[in-house]
């Protein structure tokens, strides 16, 4: 699904809500925001877990297909988005009934 707003507050006019191939995330994949890639970030949101909403790739912020897009991510009933360096994946992928590695795996 491409192109329908979802989420007015972050203006997500051409957000993807389907999972994108070599995306670093899926949708409704469960993320912990652990740091702040830029001056941009909401610091509220360091250290709290959401859901993975959209993608977007057309907001003119740098990103690059498939690997590299804006991440919006739902806490509740608020989006903010992030870029993929700020979350880290957690717990179970619900949406694909299998495990995510552990960050500590990747070091």
């Amino acid at each position: 699904m491409v192109g329908e707003i979802r989420d007015k507050e972050m203006g997500a006019l051409h957000g993807i809500y389907e999972d994108v191939l070599g995306a670093p995330f899926r949708i409704g994949q469960h993320v912990r925001v652990v740091a702040a890639a830029d001056e941009t970030i909401d610091t509220e949101y360091i250290g709290k877990v959401g859901v993975v909403a959209y993608f977007e790739y057309t907001c003119g912020c740098g990103q690059g297909f498939p690997d590299d897009p804006m991440i919006g991510v739902r806490f509740g009933t608020k989006t903010a988005e992030f870029w993929k360096e700020e979350l880290i994946a957690i717990g179970h992928n619900k949406a694909f009934h299998k495990p995510i590695p552990d960050v500590k795996s990747f070091q």
